[in-house]
């Protein structure tokens, strides 16, 4: 998909990149504040920060683990990663968690 230069200059400035990156994470759906947020955390490989975001992991869960570079560079599975952060997720938002009678 083609990007305006407004979009990839804009990409570039969130997180100071070069327009290269800034047309990868749009190409992957990322909006700049979103890639932003996912830089800041420590994920730097745009198609594993994806999966993350498929799953529903968010920059400050990942954040909170401290295993974004993990994850990223493939030391971790995904598993491994909702693992450390689905506890986490269950102790701050109680009233999601579903309880079987």
């Amino acid at each position: 998909m083609k990007r305006s230069i407004e979009d990839l200059t804009a990409m570039a400035r969130a997180f100071g990149s070069n327009q290269t990156a800034a047309k990868q994470w749009l190409d992957e759906g990322f909006s700049p504040g979103d890639a932003k947020a996912y830089v800041y955390a420590g994920c730097f490989d745009i198609p594993r920060t994806s999966e993350l975001r498929h799953a529903g992991i968010s920059p400050l869960d990942i954040a909170r683990t401290g295993l974004a570079w993990d994850f990223c560079s493939g030391t971790i599975s995904m598993a491994e990663m909702q693992r450390s952060i689905i506890p986490k997720v269950a102790e701050r938002e109680p009233e999601l968690l579903l309880v079987e009678s």
